[in-house]
């Protein structure tokens, strides 16, 4: 990966940090991608990686990642009804999503995607 985020409370300062960064990748005969340089306020939370990160530390998963992935989630069970795939494919596919959006305060959103709007019964402490 070779995404990173520069944070402080200095916007001078942090122009400063950024074109030494600039330099340093250089002299590595690379460059930043003049696009995908951002000099913003982190209030509303700064989209990175397939989430949003807060500055209060809360991590969330990008919306349109969720939808992508419930989208491809729902055609992947259609095929395994239909004997399209074997269940093996999609348990591995479910895992590595599941491995990844774990990064994020996500325990509610997994559950929504991959239990309880299925159809599948909700378990409660209750009978």
């Amino acid at each position: 990966m070779d995404d990173f985020l520069l944070f402080g409370d200095d916007r001078a300062q942090l122009r400063g940090h950024g074109a030494r960064l600039r330099d340093m990748l250089a002299e590595l005969r690379l460059r930043m991608h003049p696009d995908k340089y951002l000099l913003m306020p982190t209030a509303g939370g700064v989209d990175f990686a397939g989430f949003v990160v807060f500055p209060d530390g809360r991590i969330r998963v990008r919306s349109s990642s969720v939808r992508r992935f419930d989208r491809r989630y729902r055609h992947l069970l259609w095929e395994v009804n239909h004997k399209l795939r074997i269940p093996p494919d999609l348990t591995r596919r479910v895992r590595a999503w599941g491995a990844h959006v774990q990064h994020a305060q996500s325990y509610g959103l997994r559950a929504d995607v991959l239990g309880r709007r299925r159809g599948c019964k909700r378990v409660t402490g209750r009978r």
